[in-house]
């Protein structure tokens, strides 16, 4: 299937959510930068918009890498919220206080050998923080107004997304620091425990967020069919 570099990559991971590891290798963003066509995603990034069609046609017929199976653009709004709520927001929960404790015993026993260690810790623990009032927000005014039908104001959504690009610009920057999560630097088991964990945790909030920017976020201010709530 010939695939049209003019799409936006979120369009084409909607229509097929393999294509959302091709992007991740590639280091193209999906979620915060879902938007943009892929021409200007590769322009963005320095890759080849070649390399980029040839590794998307490789995953055609591909089932999702997170197993997700459900077309959250056809779902009732409120299913969607569940989702979000039930699987994303519960599992940041699990996982930021664990990634919290790790870096900070890596950053005791290592932080002499490995400074930067110390700018690892201040990252995670500010989008930390920022998360957790973040999907506050969303469970105690966002989602109870999705799932009523109530009207959207359309400010209030660009906030949640201004945070996404927070949390996506905080990412790159753990991402950054830290060779890629690159475990093969590892100095101990739990320095590989903890690299290995961020870099589920960045897969999983990559997902989470482009679920919400390029699903959720549309539906609710009706920019595309099937934005009722039922």
């Amino acid at each position: 299937m010939s695939i049209d570099p003019s799409r936006t990559v979120a369009e084409l991971v909607l229509e097929q959510p393999a294509r959302a590891r091709v992007f991740e290798e590639l280091g193209l963003d999906y979620c915060c930068g879902g938007k943009r066509s892929l021409t200007d995603a590769c322009a963005a990034r320095g890759v080849d918009t070649a390399t980029a069609l040839a590794g998307l046609a490789a995953v055609t017929g591909a089932p999702a890498s997170h197993g997700e199976t459900t077309d959250w653009r056809e779902a009732p709004l409120a299913e969607l919220c569940d989702h979000i709520a039930g699987v994303h927001h519960a599992r940041l929960r699990e996982e930021l206080p664990r990634l919290d404790g790790l870096i900070a015993t890596i950053l005791r026993v290592h932080g002499d050998d490995r400074p930067e260690l110390e700018q690892v810790q201040t990252t995670f623990v500010e989008l930390r923080s920022e998360l957790e009032e973040h999907m506050t927000a969303e469970e105690e005014r966002l989602f109870p107004l999705c799932r009523s039908g109530a009207a959207l104001d359309a400010g209030a959504i660009e906030l949640l997304e201004d945070e996404h690009q927070a949390a996506g610009d905080a990412l790159e920057q753990l991402r950054a620091l830290t060779d890629g999560f690159d475990a093969g630097q590892a100095l101990c088991n739990t320095h590989r425990a903890t690299l290995d964990g961020l870099r589920e945790f960045e897969l999983d909030l990559h997902q989470h967020i482009h679920e919400e920017n390029n699903v959720l976020f549309p539906r609710v201010l009706g920019l595309q069919p099937g934005a009722a709530a039922a």
